[in-house]
């Protein structure tokens, strides 16, 4: 009898003492259970498609592009032509080789440089032969006959005036003289640009006599 109640306080005793380490445990484990084992991942909220950070930075740099393409201009750098004729009529212009022609196109990001051959056309008007021309000219001039005229000396032949030229053709030309000694007409003839020799007809002031007449001239233009 005294065994089964010894026993008996044994197994009671050690149902006390497990008891509250059972029931600890338990709590633990519920705790462990509720609690999370890691942080939530973040997210971000998308309407639409979504887009990688990559591709939305060449899409920025293509749009940026495109606003520049837009906005601005294209710069054109040219290499200068020199075109050169000679006397002979014969041209020489620079953009061939061994120097090509060089053109440059800056436009935002982009930059092109061509080079080549440069072909050039040169248009020369070529003065007309004859007709109307309104040039006047001083002239010196001597009237052949006038010296020898009853009273008259060599320095009454002595003339000098203005000549109209109003018709050209070539080198030769149609005048109209008006000196302070006589008035006429003849032909005249360029030895220079600006120079030549005169020989016409003249009537004296003095008495209007008939006259032969040379004389050299000098014209403005």
């Amino acid at each position: 009898m005294k065994r089964a109640l010894f026993f008996l306080f044994g197994a009671l005793l050690g149902i006390l003492l497990v008891s509250p380490a059972r029931a600890q445990m338990a709590v633990q484990s519920q705790d462990a259970a509720v609690m999370p084992t890691s942080k939530p991942t973040a997210t971000t909220a998308c309407d639409g498609v979504c887009v990688a950070s990559e591709d939305m930075a060449t899409l920025l740099s293509l749009a940026k592009e495109e606003k520049c393409l837009k906005t601005s201009k294209p710069v054109l750098k040219m290499d200068p032509v020199v075109i050169v004729t000679d006397k002979d009529g014969r041209v020489y212009y620079s953009g061939a080789a061994p120097h090509p022609y060089t053109l440059t196109i800056d436009w935002c990001d982009y930059s092109v440089k061509a080079t080549g051959k440069l072909d050039v056309t040169v248009a020369m008007q070529q003065p007309p032969e004859g007709g109307f021309r309104l040039r006047p000219k001083a002239y010196l001039g001597y009237m052949l006959a006038e010296p020898f005229r009853s009273g008259n000396s060599a320095k009454d032949g002595i003339d000098a005036g203005l000549l109209i030229e109003p018709l050209y053709f070539h080198s030769f030309n149609l005048d109209l003289a008006v000196g302070f000694r006589s008035f006429g007409g003849g032909l005249g003839v360029d030895i220079t640009k600006n120079f030549g020799a005169y020989a016409g007809y003249a009537m004296s002031w003095d008495g209007f006599h008939s006259n032969p007449e040379v004389s050299l001239w000098f014209a403005f233009w």
